[in-house]
């Protein structure tokens, strides 16, 4: 067992009250703080910070050893603590029974802490040890369940040796949870595009949906965009109604960080790894986030005025107790799982990285439609990073349309193809009918970007666009040519009025 504690991991309102944030694997143990039940895990304790400082901890769960420690100290206020417990269970081998041996199945889960069943009877949670006779019956049916996963079940036609341990792991499957999201615009007639692939004229509704954050945006020719962040909750419909606001003056928004290669997030949607400048913001507030493997996401607000480029460069922090995974695809567009949550979308040109994962093993999975699914086990280890690179493989049926994945720098830029509005940079076109297509990209302040490109039915056609700023004229010396002649006028009218004379 081990249990591990770290500093502040975020600041919290709280007048003069700290917190500990508790949490075991397995998930569900009952926790006593200072003598006093406090619920399950995850939970928050909420602490005096000028109370007695120290504190007596004990987390308890059947079929796993209790866990008792002493917490020295109170965190400060508006402090948050986190703590982990990894339980140990509680093995239990029965003595030989006289007149035979003794083999073990010992059964394992990814996750951990699963309902076994070993022959129609419960034997508790993963791991555990069951105990047979090596002259008995053979064929024996082990079966694994907990909930959020499919259920695991298979038939072993054998018997362990005496004193022997047949393991038996199962990498359980997560079950996708949907929901819906309804959308609506005023004025309607707006394309709706979910995570960049799902496009739909408001009002419209996205009727499968996985659990989780996703990001949407709504265009309209003559309007600002609109960016929002839904959650998803399982078996729900979430509503967003857009109040689309008239094209305006724009401005920019120039990112860098320390170190520099983070993804950029502005207001939910992806544009690019830092250093990078958004373009056609609408002036106001937007919310940013940073996200780079091995440091904890850095989150701000920022406030874009019309016809400006306001500038940020954030110094990220290391996570040293967590872990983090990067995920890239090919091709690239495909919705990743990490343990049953959707995460968003492998990216064209960077790999996508899931960060703050709680170290151990967790089950990830890629889908892409016109492809089969990739599922593998992954490991997290605290302060490192776990690279995962796919290459799908496509269903027996190949697709008939291509992709265009677009990039530019700066990102922001407006997108049509055949003079059909798309959305903005970065962005990937889907279910393009093969051929040739006009591609057209405008930004404010540059020049616009045009090319033709070729599209073949099941494959992605990269496209990168390098902006060139729109020239600016020296401003010539009004008033200077004008001045002078006349003054030459003037100089001749008055020699032929002496020659009058």
């Amino acid at each position: 067992m081990a249990l591990s504690g770290s500093g502040s991991a975020h600041q919290m309102i709280g007048g003069e009250s700290g917190y500990y944030q508790i949490a075991s694997d397995p998930s569900g143990a009952t926790v006593t703080f200072d003598g006093e039940q406090k619920g399950v895990t995850p939970v928050t304790v909420q602490v005096s910070s000028t109370g007695t400082p120290g504190h007596t901890l004990l987390i308890t769960r059947q079929g796993y050893e209790p866990y008792e420690q002493s917490i020295p100290g109170n965190p400060q206020a508006g402090q948050t603590i986190p703590i982990f417990a990894e339980l140990s269970p509680v093995i239990t081998i029965s003595p030989t029974p006289i007149g035979g041996d003794e083999g073990y199945f010992h059964i394992d889960s990814v996750p951990r802490g699963a309902d076994v069943t070993f022959d129609g009877k419960h034997v508790g949670e993963t791991p555990v040890t069951v105990p047979v006779y090596v002259t008995g019956s053979p064929s024996h049916t082990i079966s694994v369940y907990l909930p959020g996963y499919q259920s695991w079940s298979r038939t072993y036609n054998e018997n362990p040796g005496a004193g022997q341990t047949i393991n038996v792991q199962a990498n359980l499957v997560p079950t996708q949870q949907t929901g819906s999201i309804y959308v609506t615009s005023q004025p309607s007639g707006a394309k709706a595009t979910l995570d960049g692939t799902d496009s739909y004229s408001t009002p419209c509704s996205f009727p499968v949906v996985p659990a989780g954050s996703h990001s949407l945006t709504i265009y309209l020719s003559g309007y600002q965009p609109y960016y929002a962040s839904p959650q998803v909750t399982a078996n729900r419909e979430t509503t967003i109604n857009a109040v689309l606001a008239p094209v305006s003056t724009t401005g920019n928004l120039q990112v860098s960080s320390s170190p520099s290669g983070a993804a950029v997030y502005v207001d939910g949607n992806y544009f690019g790894h830092t250093p990078t400048t958004v373009g056609n913001l609408a002036p106001g507030s937007h919310t940013v986030s940073l996200r780079l493997s091995g440091y904890q996401e850095w989150a701000g607000t920022v406030t874009i005025y019309s016809g400006q480029t306001t500038s940020i460069s954030p110094v990220l922090t290391t996570a040293p107790s967590t872990g983090s995974i990067s995920v890239s695809s090919t091709p690239s567009g495909a919705a990743i799982y990490l343990d049953g949550t959707y995460q968003g979308k492998t990216l064209s040109a960077n790999p996508f990285y899931i960060i703050s994962v709680q170290p151990g093993s967790h089950n990830l999975e890629l889908s892409l439609l016109g492809y089969q699914d990739y599922k593998t086990t992954v490991s997290v280890a605290a302060g490192q990073t776990t690279q995962v690179s796919a290459s799908l493989n496509p269903n027996p049926q190949p697709p008939s349309t291509g992709t265009i994945t677009i990039s530019s720098s700066p990102t922001g830029a407006e997108v049509y193809l055949d003079n059909v509005f798309q959305g903005y940079s970065p962005q990937t076109i889907h279910n393009v009918a093969p051929g040739s297509h006009v591609l057209l990209m405008k930004l404010g302040g540059y020049e616009d970007w045009q090319s033709t490109v070729q599209v073949s039915g099941g494959q992605d056609t990269p496209v990168s666009a390098i902006f060139s700023p729109v020239p600016t004229t020296a401003p010539t010396e009004a008033g200077t040519i004008p001045v002078m002649a006349l003054v030459a006028i003037g100089a001749a009218a008055l020699l032929l009025w002496r020659k009058a004379l």
